[in-house]
This record gives structure tokens, sequence and C-alpha cells, in this order.
């Protein structure tokens, strides 16, 4: 009787070579997880337009609003390619936080307007220490991905301390302010 037994062959030592097809998928995956946080800012600003919000992007120094919108723009792909590339490592928890900093910085231009300068300084301060805490994470998990972010820590960081400063110039004393009012008249 003949038996069917497997004859088993040494493993190969040197490292499989990765199919064209496998690399054409992780460039799509990767297209494609860059591209979804510009679309959820569209379907955003899609929304905000039905209630009648426009989004105010920051423009430090003087620039045009319109290069404002191109930096912020700029930002949301690093997002998703820092995210896709995070997390192919295996942290799924990753996710959580590229997806708190991914939110934050879509809603804040739709959220400027109706904020003065203190309040637009503090939301810009927890955004940044928000990707200060991302980074932190996503660099343990991936140097490239860590460094996918570098620039959107510098955008917000700008943001926050422009902001600060200009709330700290701008915000009255309110000692003198209170204290200028004038007395009422003596009854006599």
């Amino acid at each position: 009787m003949a038996t069917n037994s497997a004859v088993l062959l040494p493993q190969s030592t040197r490292p499989q070579a990765v199919s064209a097809n496998a690399r054409y998928r992780a460039a799509f995956g990767l297209l494609i997880a860059a591209g979804l946080p510009l679309g959820l800012f569209g379907l955003a600003n899609l929304a905000a337009e039905a209630v009648g919000l426009m989004p105010l992007f920051f423009a430090p120094f003087g620039l045009p609003g319109w290069l404002g919108a191109v930096a912020h723009l700029a930002m949301l792909p690093l997002l998703g390619a820092a995210g896709w590339i995070a997390t192919r490592k295996g942290d799924i928890s990753l996710h959580l936080w590229l997806g708190a900093l991914m939110a934050g910085v879509i809603a804040v231009p739709f959220i400027t307007a109706p904020l003065d300068s203190l309040q637009m300084s503090i939301v810009s301060v927890v955004l940044f220490l928000l990707a200060l805490a991302t980074i932190q994470r996503v660099g343990k998990a991936s140097r490239t991905a860590g460094w996918l972010l570098v620039p959107v820590l510098g955008w917000l960081g700008l943001s926050a301390a422009l902001g600060m400063v200009l709330a700290a110039a701008w915000t009255p004393p309110f000692a003198l302010t209170q204290g200028m009012d004038n007395a009422p008249p003596a009854a006599g």
C-alpha cells in the first residue's frame, strides 16, 4: 500500500519577495487612507453649508485666507497616511487618538466664527496638546507615521502660540474696566 506523505523541505532563510499585487494593494490602501480625511472634511463642509456655516481658516502673518486653507487641508492626508501606517503595525488603539485629532482638525474651521480670541486660543492649545500626545503614541508604533505628523504638530503649535499671544495682548484688564464705572450720584 502506498501512502501519501508530505515531504517537509527546509524553509529558506532569505526573506520572501513581496509580490507586485501586494505592493499595489498597500499603495492603494495608503491612497484611500490619505484621501479619507479630505472626504470627511468635504462632508462636514456640505453639512455646515446646509445650516449656513462657512469655514474660517487660520492664516498667520497677514497671509491670504486661501493659503491657510491649503495648509489646513494638507494636514488631513498626513493624518490619514499616518493612521494607515501606524495601525498596520497592530495597535488599534491608535485609531482613537488619530480619530480624535482628525475630528478636531476637521471641526476647527467650522467652530471658529462664534469664538472670541481667548476661547479660540484655548481650543488651539487643547488641539496642540492632543496632537502632542498622539504623535508620542504614533511615534512608538511607527517612526514613519510619527514623522508624518510633525508638520501637523508644527502648524497646530504655531496656531496655539499665536492664539495665546493675541489673547493675552487683547484681553482687557478687568480691574480697570470695572473700576472705571461712574459712581451713582450722592442723594442729597
